[in-house]
């Protein structure tokens, strides 16, 4: 192959040429590899799969995101449609669950190394194989950058702002916003020594990648969130996987304090001087009240000297089990406030979501019940 062409197009062809991403498939097989066999196509092969045919054209790039496909999705279609009987797929080292959902719904062809397929000539082919996930360091990367991770760590603060205030922001708005929320939570909870800012910077590299994965529109300088939903959907299926690693860091005590809100916080609040907030389905008892609470999930930072609630395994039970949580990061508490007429410190509403969603179940209905009833229509009167 000619040692001209970029290194992620040598890779991909001489993996299609080896048949690497069809290898565990019975009867598929590729043939006719040809790089750059006609403008403007990368790359061109013939794919069987038993008595089917089809010819592939083959777009290639180190990755692509669904910014990128919205904007090549329009030159695809005009040229399926001038030449029905072949396939023209994206190409890609590997493309992240996100991106081959996207190209679903705008029918869009691909194929990846690490064996997603998706080609689908109406009445002649059709081979599909989609979900697996490839290695983080490449799925999601431009040659040599990396992506940042808007649904994990600070940058997810960024999201708590879109989501729990949904209007047009500029990127200084929400730096403001977040020095807001540090201002508002020290008068909420006064021993609390958090602070919720990220750099400017670090704001406007969040934006960007949501605007790559077409999750936030520009206008101007306005930021807008088209689908929320979508966006807290997302944050959601990522927030289930850092959930699970969290709770292996969480520990359980008796709860001596009974059921009612309001007693459980006063129980806690002679145990904890540090900060501390409920979320789970305690937290949204009122909003949706409708799921026997069994456990009472409970943030606390690091800095919280656990040992006293520690104490409390030696204690007798008198109502559903403490889970005392480790937030993966502060902004956990970002919105947190009393519920209802109440004083207990309970998480925002789209942090009850997420919790209550990673544990799935039928907290996963509560977590549905609380996204329609509460968050949308909040979202609607704004």
């Amino acid at each position: 192959m000619d040692p001209a062409y970029p290194s992620f197009e040598r890779e991909i062809g001489e993996a299609l040429r080896a048949g690497n991403p069809f290898r565990d498939m019975a009867g598929v097989a590729i043939r006719k590899v040809r790089m750059e066999p006609e403008q403007p196509f990368d790359i061109s092969f013939e794919l069987q799969s038993g008595a089917n045919r089809v010819q592939v054209l083959g777009e290639i790039k180190p990755t692509f995101s669904p910014r990128i496909l919205e904007d090549i999705a329009p030159w695809i279609r005009r040229l399926r449609s001038m030449r029905p009987e072949v396939s023209v797929a994206v190409i890609a080292p590997a493309l992240s669950l996100q991106t081959q959902a996207f190209c679903l719904q705008k029918q869009i062809d691909f194929i990846d190394l690490v064996g997603n397929i998706s080609i689908n000539v109406p009445g002649k082919f059709t081979l599909q194989r989609t979900g697996i996930r490839g290695p983080r360091e490449s799925a999601e990367r431009s040659r040599g950058e990396k992506t940042i991770n808007v649904f994990s760590g600070r940058s997810s603060r960024v999201l708590r702002v879109l989501l729990q205030k949904p209007k047009s922001w500029s990127v200084t708005e929400i730096g403001r916003e977040l020095s807001g929320e540090t201002e508002r939570f020290a008068s909420r909870f006064p021993n609390a020594k958090i602070r919720f800012e990220v750099s400017i910077g670090a704001v406007s590299k969040a934006i960007a990648s949501l605007e790559e994965q077409l999750l936030v529109r520009r206008r101007g300088t306005a930021i807008v969130v088209p689908e929320p939903v979508r966006l807290l959907q997302q944050w959601a299926e990522k927030y289930k996987e850092r959930y699970r690693w969290r709770l292996r860091s969480s520990f359980q005590t008796n709860n001596p304090f009974g059921n009612d809100l309001d007693r459980i916080n006063g129980g806690l609040q002679t145990m904890l001087r540090g900060v501390y907030a409920i979320t789970g389905a305690l937290a949204v008892k009122a909003a949706a009240p409708f799921v026997d609470i069994d456990v009472v999930d409970v943030f606390v930072t690091k800095k919280t000297n656990d040992s006293t609630i520690r104490e409390l395994k030696s204690k007798p039970g008198a109502g559903p089990t403490f889970r005392f949580i480790y937030p993966y990061d502060d902004g956990v508490f970002m919105y947190a406030g009393a519920a209802g007429l109440g004083l207990a410190p309970v998480v925002s509403d789209v942090q009850a979501y997420l919790d209550l969603y990673a544990r799935g179940g039928r907290d996963l209905k509560q977590a549905n019940y609380l996204l329609s009833s509460v968050i949308q229509r909040r979202w609607e009167a704004a």
